[in-house]
């Protein structure tokens, strides 16, 4: 027989210590498992059923005298075969509903404002981290003449990204000559990746060459924001991580300075890319004490980036998971015109 394998009642037993363990941060008694969920079996009896789920690895006793929590390997088991995914509250949906209906003038907007809700709707640290802007493709330039040396340069991508920069010139613009850019530029960029503008060096010389000057100014905005690899990345709620009262000063300070850190936040965040749903635990050895939750989200069907939950390993899980399943859905329907039919969510 397995070692590790759980009877029905021990698999009972610990569902029901992790689930008080999650409402109350304080260590779990036989006494309150008793009363709470077994009326038909003795507190003798569970508190054998602890200890050997203790000697198994489930269960840590922090104190002689105290209760028990749960460890690391009974999360990992919570998550994979007990946690169901609950819907949200009215309250909770209408708050997420009510964070979208406004007017956005982008994508970046819309993550900034998603990132938000979870963190609040959740109470945990929310981060958001934009895809790869080199696999984003151009689907429109748009120039604006400002005055006679400078103009306004619009860029739209197939995710709906806009980046917009007022840039200077030395050669004299006009009406024809923006008419002409235009035209040109959306003929040469529309359609093309930014990792393929990079190597388009042969352009320059050739159509371009009557606007080398422009064309090299919209290629440096492009990437700017490649290389701003912070930019990429949205966190809300850092903060909350005071809140865990499981959490000593040191322990709180180490997962700061982790969040702190945008590019080791969106390695973690996208570290299983092609996975729908991660829940990751203790995996980074400064958020040792910590758990994942991560989620990839589309507009307009096209992959935009992911979205993961920071928080305690007794995070409340199938909250986290519905939350970031329901703003995920609700991403998808600002593309269709948003909810209830308010339409134009997206200049």
């Amino acid at each position: 027989m397995d070692k590790d394998k759980l009877s029905e009642r021990k698999e009972r037993i610990l569902k029901a210590v992790v689930d008080e363990y999650i409402k109350s941060a304080s260590p779990v008694s036989s006494g309150e498992i008793q009363q709470k969920h077994f009326n038909e079996i003795s507190s003798a009896t569970i508190r054998s059923e602890m200890s050997a789920l203790e000697d198994m690895g489930y269960l840590i006793q922090p104190h002689t005298s105290a209760g028990r929590i749960p460890s690391k390997k009974a999360y990992k088991l919570y998550v994979d075969k007990f946690m169901v995914k609950l819907p949200l509250r009215r309250k909770e949906i209408e708050l997420i509903n009510a964070s979208f209906k406004s007017r956005f003038d982008g994508i970046e907007e819309i993550v900034k404002r998603a990132a938000k809700v979870i963190s609040d709707v959740t109470n945990y640290t929310s981060v958001i981290v934009l895809s790869n802007i080199n696999r984003v493709k151009i689907k429109r330039i748009k120039l604006v003449d400002l005055d006679s040396r400078s103009a306004l340069v619009i860029i739209i991508t197939d995710s709906g990204i806009i980046r917009d920069k007022i840039i200077t010139l030395s050669a004299t613009i006009n009406p024809i000559y923006i008419e002409d850019a235009n035209n040109l530029l959306n003929k040469i960029f529309e359609g093309k990746t930014v990792a393929e503008i990079k190597q388009a060096d042969e352009i320059i010389n050739t159509e371009l060459k009557d606007f080398k000057e422009l064309y090299e100014n919209i290629v440096a905005i492009l990437l700017s924001y490649e290389e701003d690899k912070n930019s990429s990345v949205i966190i809300e709620g850092a903060s909350k991580m005071l809140d865990h009262t499981e959490y000593d000063l040191d322990t709180t300070r180490n997962i700061l300075s982790v969040i702190d850190k945008k590019e080791r936040i969106a390695e973690l965040i996208e570290e299983n890319q092609d996975i729908e749903f991660t829940v990751r635990i203790g995996k980074d050895e400064a958020l040792d004490k910590c758990a994942i939750v991560t989620a990839k989200y589309k507009i307009n069907g096209k992959e935009i980036g992911h979205a993961g939950v920071i928080g305690p390993e007794r995070m409340d899980y199938s909250k986290v998971v519905s939350v970031l399943n329901y703003v995920g859905k609700t991403l998808e329907e600002i593309s269709h015109g948003g909810k209830d039919d308010k339409c134009d969510k997206l200049k």
